[in-house]
């Protein structure tokens, strides 16, 4: 794979924001360890805040994700999830108290 895709794959990922608040996902730390193969297949982390965030939310998040990569051509493969520190966790509700749009 083209490096230039993948730097287009990696812009596209970065570019998803939250689905109730007005920031990346990236941003937000939610998305980590990205790793885009020559085929443009893709694994990343998905860093939860808390261990309760609904199943649904969770579904949409990894295809909002998925749908961003494939329209860079490429294909998400792999999601690996986790949960955030405290100190992730502080941030995340930082930026959610600043930007939630509900």
């Amino acid at each position: 794979m083209e490096n230039q895709n993948k730097q287009e794959i990696l812009k596209a990922i970065g570019e998803v924001e939250h689905p109730a608040i007005s920031a990346t996902l990236v941003n937000l730390g939610m998305v980590k360890d990205i790793t885009v193969d020559q085929n443009g297949l893709v694994t990343l982390s998905l860093v939860l805040p808390f261990e309760t965030v609904p199943e649904n939310i969770t579904n949409f998040i990894k295809a909002s994700l998925a749908q961003a990569i494939a329209s860079s051509n490429g294909k998400l493969v792999n999601v690996n999830k986790a949960v955030m520190n405290e100190e992730e966790q502080q941030n995340f509700l930082t930026i959610e108290t600043q930007n939630w749009r509900g």
